[in-house]
């Protein structure tokens, strides 16, 4: 008997010993665009992580060694990191308290006007960010309802600004993420579990909930690291006072011609980012359109 694992893809080698004529130019070309854009990448990445230790404006002194003997600089630093950890957790928490039911009903319903609602999910994606907080001001600032939340609860320049600007990017990302891990789950258990006496709530929880908790907890983590990058939104809707997230804090340090705090807000972007798609990848989560 032959065992065969499922599992495991089939790996082609680059250029087998028997490949030849049009077979093997074809390779040719995939792989030498394959190589450049991934050159390209890894240039861009070696450059972020050697920021931190250049020397910048005739200094003999890394731009790191800079920041650390300046502690107005420091702290600023130190603020924006709170700020941005604060605001995206609070964001990611926002998207999947209303993302997650928002994915399952795409996911499991069909009902008049889904295509609608799944194309506005879409849209938010899309959406250059800058038109995003563009309209959240023309929301709070020029509408009747807009202006009673804002003067009830204050978006404007403040830091729940900050949150909903963040929101408004990040929470459709989660949603696709959440889709996704809700399409892996096969309906039939929750099926099984109805006609055993279980009811829709206790289906939800006890079998989906479980079986998609990975692709859900990427989704949150996506979230999360979407939400800490944003900047036109934040700047817009927050202003540069309030909105000092951690790219809001680099561009306006770069306009000052602060360039060692530019360089580590850079590269410690650059990680976080990082370190949350690695999580994202560990965690298997999937993220696709249609």
């Amino acid at each position: 008997m032959v065992v065969v694992d499922r599992k495991r893809k089939a790996v082609q080698p680059f250029f087998p010993s028997h490949m030849m004529g049009v077979e093997f130019w074809f390779r040719v070309v995939v792989f030498s665009a394959l190589f450049v854009y991934c050159g390209f990448i890894f240039l861009l990445l070696f450059v972020d992580a050697l920021l931190p230790f250049w020397s910048v404006e005739n200094s003999p002194m890394p731009a790191l060694l800079q920041l650390w003997q300046n502690p107005i600089a420091r702290a600023e630093l130190a603020e924006s990191v709170w700020l941005s950890v604060a605001t995206a957790s609070i964001t990611a928490s926002l998207s999947a308290f209303f993302g997650i039911p928002t994915a399952y009903a795409l996911s499991r319903f069909r009902f008049p006007g889904a295509i609608v609602v799944d194309t506005v999910v879409d849209l938010l994606i899309v959406v250059p960010p800058l038109i995003i907080g563009l309209t959240l001001v023309a929301v709070f600032g020029q509408t009747r309802t807009g202006n009673w939340l804002n003067e009830t609860i204050g978006f404007l320049y403040t830091p729940q600004g900050i949150v909903v600007a963040q929101f408004a990017v990040a929470s459709a990302l989660a949603v696709r993420v959440f889709k996704a891990a809700f399409d892996q789950v096969n309906p039939r258990f929750e099926q099984v579990a109805r006609t055993l006496g279980a009811s829709p709530l206790y289906a939800f929880f006890h079998i989906t909930l479980p079986l998609a908790k990975n692709g859900l907890l990427a989704g949150l983590v996506l979230a999360w690291a979407r939400a800490v990058g944003e900047f036109a939104p934040v700047l817009v809707v927050a202003g540069t006072d309030i909105g000092k997230v951690l790219p809001v804090q680099a561009f306006l340090n770069m306009s000052a011609g602060n360039i060692e705090l530019t360089f580590v807000v850079t590269t410690l972007m650059v990680l976080i980012s990082a370190t949350a798609l690695l999580t994202f990848k560990r965690l298997g989560g999937q993220v696709y359109i249609w």
